[in-house]
């Protein structure tokens, strides 16, 4: 535990949380974490979280108040509230020199170190006597100094650093030799993505699983069967949409468009829809006809795809938890879980359409990176994304975790 990153994830709650796109919101918060996790395995540091013991938020974090954990005097706040940090990042260190720095005074380092454009480190004294060295960051910080200081060494080959940071993602012997041979950027961050993936390092709180599984089944969404989804975001603008197509939002046709590949088929193909205004995607669903089997078709391709559309639920009902209840501090759990049922939803689809100018479609593609480790797939290239098709802008997502 001498050589530590000490992570400070934003506690804050601002008015625009509900939109997952703001740094606050899940996907915000999930992204900004995994880029503290790769600077942690890249340094070989051992990865610590410190959140504040006080209520910076109503009900003590920006997730919400989950009605079956509250009820425990331990509950965690801020980001740990919604997921548990792996003991194979933190090392079992705890946070360090707590004699004598406390949150504020460890905000106050981080602040100052914040302000110049090198890496700053600095070093404590336990009560114990033995000495730490300590980066500090927020999730602003992570991703300053991924740009500024670390992307760069990254991407650079060859390069021996590189084969050790892939084990310490979990990486085998010879999949880390296989990283460490990569040149192709897009190729790195792929399989960056794909360790990420695998390794189990996102893992949420028993509370937030059990009531992300409870969801998905109040959905009615047959996730046994094979499904496509779409992200469609419609409140606010899509940056860049506008200027290029004078709208403010992607038209939904444009998904269909995209997804009109898939062969055809006498089943009705199902289709989740992840929006933030399920109101407004049910009112633009309603404008298709209906074919002879009472599913939606898309026009113009003689019914030769039968679609039946499934759409989360409001976020603020209640009807999936057992205590329903309209506090504000309810209403942001059940937003926190909605957040988290789209993300398996579309992490897990056949077929997933969306955008990588959402952090939420950023992090969904994260997590549908796989090595190829399947005989006879060897042309198609170290790592293997399942079918994702982009609406509109890059056509790749860049490094996980941004």
């Amino acid at each position: 535990c001498d050589d530590i990153l000490l992570y400070m994830p934003n506690q804050q709650l601002h008015a625009d949380y509900g939109d997952d796109e703001h740094v606050s919101g899940v996907a915000g918060q999930l992204n900004s974490y995994l880029m503290a996790v790769m600077l942690a395995t890249y340094t070989s540091k051992a990865m610590v979280i410190l959140e504040s013991k006080e209520d910076l938020v109503p009900g003590g974090s920006q997730f919400g108040c989950p009605s079956n954990a509250l009820e425990d005097e331990d509950v965690p706040k801020g980001l740990s509230r919604l997921i548990q940090h792996s003991e194979w990042l933190s090392r079992g260190c705890s946070v360090p020199c707590q004699n004598n720095h406390n949150y504020e005074k460890w905000s106050n380092v981080r602040m100052k170190n914040g302000m110049s454009k090198f890496v700053q480190h600095t070093t404590c004294r336990n009560d114990s006597g033995w000495e730490s060295r300590v980066l500090v960051v927020d999730d602003v910080d992570v991703q300053r100094l991924f740009e500024n200081n670390f992307k760069g060494k990254m991407l650079h080959r060859p390069s021996p650093t590189a084969y050790n940071w892939a084990l310490r993602l979990g990486a085998k012997k010879y999949e880390a030799q296989t990283f460490a041979d990569l040149e192709d950027e897009e190729e790195i961050w792929d399989f960056v993505s794909a360790l990420l993936a695998r390794s189990g390092i996102l893992r949420f709180q028993p509370w937030i699983a059990k009531d992300a599984r409870n969801f998905i089944r109040l959905s009615q969404l047959p996730m046994q069967v094979s499904y496509d989804a779409f992200h469609v975001r419609r409140g606010g603008s899509v940056e860049g949409y506008e200027k290029e197509a004078g709208l403010d939002v992607i038209p939904f046709q444009e998904y269909l468009k995209m997804w009109e590949r898939h062969d055809c088929s006498d089943k009705a193909r199902i289709i989740y829809i992840a929006s933030d205004d399920p109101g407004q995607m049910k009112e633009e669903i309603s404008n298709y006809p209906v074919g002879e089997a009472g599913n939606l078709v898309l026009p113009g391709v003689d019914e030769c795809h039968g679609l039946s559309f499934y759409l989360r639920e409001d976020s603020t009902s209640t009807e999936f938890m057992k205590k329903g209840s309209t506090s504000d501090c309810s209403i942001q759990y059940r937003r926190t879980i909605s957040s988290v049922a789209d993300l398996i939803i579309l992490s897990k689809s056949s077929t997933f359409i969306g955008e990588f100018g959402s952090g939420f479609g950023r992090l969904v593609r994260t997590f549908r990176a796989a090595l190829n480790d399947f005989p006879g797939r060897e042309e198609e290239g170290p790592v293997l994304v399942r079918d994702t098709r982009v609406v509109w802008g890059k056509s790749h997502p860049g490094p996980p975790g941004v």
